[in-house]
């Protein structure tokens, strides 16, 4: 009984090195059959994974020697060395640099040059809103303030007693937006105020 036991492990040990074996021509065989895509997909991965890391320390190159120049022109803004480094590796924040230096000399000239800045509407419609605010114009045309607009409008009505006028303006401001809430509790203040003042 225990020969035929013996006999039977010994078949399946002989069994399950065949099928390794079996398994290891095949490999073989898939690979000198796809030998040149496998070592080309290889190759792609390897460039692309270099060329990957390659691109990040470029960019984190990039991003400390504009953070170091806008470091530099916040302590001397008449270094003109750290202007040009900004302006090559940031063009944005260096857009943004000028319109913070625009707003605090009220620098027309600058604000209707990044006013017409189309490469990013966030400094544009800043831009084109404080133009707007030096001039005494409300006619600003802002795509990303107009929910504000129309809160800061809506409240110069209502401080004019005009609460008709500025639900009017209130109304203009987008349901979805967070100055909604705030228009909602000024109009419903104002509306009271001037009800029990009558």
């Amino acid at each position: 009984m225990a020969l035929k036991e013996n006999i039977e492990a010994i078949k399946k040990e002989i069994g399950t090195e065949e099928q390794f074996l079996e398994g290891l021509i095949k490999s073989e065989r898939f690979y000198k059959k796809y030998k040149n895509y496998i070592i080309s997909a290889a190759v792609v991965v390897v460039l692309a994974g270099s060329t990957y890391a390659a691109m990040t320390v470029m960019e984190e190159s990039r991003l400390e020697a504009s953070n170091n120049a806008y470091s530099k022109l916040l302590v001397n803004q008449n270094d003109t060395e750290s202007k040009e480094i900004l302006k090559d590796k940031n063009e944005r924040l260096y857009n943004f640099y000028r319109f913070q230096k625009a707003l605090e000399s009220n620098d027309i000239v600058v604000l209707k040059e990044l006013a017409n800045y189309t490469k990013d509407p966030v400094i544009s419609d800043l831009a084109m809103y404080q133009l707007s605010s030096l001039e005494g114009k409300n006619d600003s045309k802002s795509e990303l303030l107009s929910d504000f607009i129309a809160l800061q409008e809506g409240y110069k009505l209502l401080k004019a007693d005009k609460v008709q006028e500025a639900k009017l303006k209130f109304a203009q401001i987008d349901l979805n937006s967070p100055l909604k809430n705030i228009s909602n509790n000024l109009e419903h203040y104002r509306g009271m105020k001037s009800r029990g003042s009558k």
